[in-house]
């Protein structure tokens, strides 16, 4: 939502009641599933391997749910985008917008290039991922236990280190009493900060090779049993915004303010 925000302004508020349908059936809002039944097991499994939750519930959703829950998914998307076009009056400005939104998350860019492109084809290549999900958990259960408990105790190194460098300059600005000792508190805090995001980049590069290791069996499977169409959509989903959606909003404008380019090992399979 928050890239439809910084994009669409004004206009990510229209058609506010699909919004909260939306949000009733797979969003924030969502009632879970019991934990005991199968849609809750296969939500499990796709979370374990880097599925957000709104993919994975709509992924176990019922096919005719799913189509409709689609449908409305591309109605909002169009309404909003026929309101910016209405403020904007460049079409050129507007793709510019979309491209933007789609390089930075794997859910938009699916959305444009499959959802809302080919909705007859796309609630059976979803289905196939979140009906076999037992299937890829199977076949692949170690390397996904594997990413499962890199990737949470990575991302909890990550986020307490930034988190205590931003304590630490909080309080080392709040001392500056003199323009000067401003200026030399800002140059520390910096060296402090890409020191902390070196650190971050090391710790990083680990989750990116269990990844790789954990993706590769699991696509492999998915090709197997459902093809090409859900191995796309599965890879982008996953790949696309990765570092962003992984670090946090503000940890990731960190990297890009400082110019720390990802680690190789995360640069190979990710580029946001």
């Amino acid at each position: 939502m928050m890239l439809y925000a910084t994009h669409l302004g004004e206009c990510s508020n229209v058609a506010s009641d699909i919004s909260q349908k939306l949000a009733d059936t797979i969003g924030s809002e969502a009632k879970a599933p019991k934990y005991d039944t199968p849609e809750a097991a296969s939500q499990r499994i796709l979370k374990a391997v880097g599925v957000d939750s709104v993919s994975a519930s709509l992924m176990t959703m019922p096919l005719k749910a799913m189509k409709q829950t689609i449908h409305e998914a591309c109605l909002k998307n169009e309404l909003q985008f026929q309101c910016a076009f209405g403020f904007l009056q460049d079409h050129n400005k507007i793709a510019e917008h979309i491209t933007a939104m789609m390089e930075n998350d794997g859910n938009i860019k699916v959305m444009f290039e499959n959802e809302c492109q080919r909705p007859e084809a796309t609630p059976s290549t979803y289905a196939c991922i979140g009906e076999n999900a037992d299937v890829w958990y199977d076949e692949c259960h170690a390397s996904i236990e594997s990413y499962d408990d890199t990737r949470t105790d990575i991302n909890d190194q990550m986020i307490t280190s930034y988190a205590k460098t931003l304590s630490i300059v909080e309080e080392l600005v709040g001392r500056a009493k003199t323009e000067s000792e401003l200026e030399k508190i800002t140059t520390e805090s910096t060296t402090l900060m890409l020191q902390t995001l070196a650190g971050i980049k090391r710790i990083e590069a680990f989750k990116c090779r269990s990844f790789y290791q954990m993706e590769r069996c699991l696509l492999k499977n998915v090709l197997r049993k459902c093809g090409m169409d859900s191995v796309n959509a599965l890879e982008t989903i996953l790949r696309v915004g990765y570092l962003r959606r992984e670090r946090g909003d503000h940890l990731h404008s960190q990297f890009l303010e400082s110019e720390i380019s990802p680690s190789s090992a995360c640069s190979k399979t990710f580029t946001s």
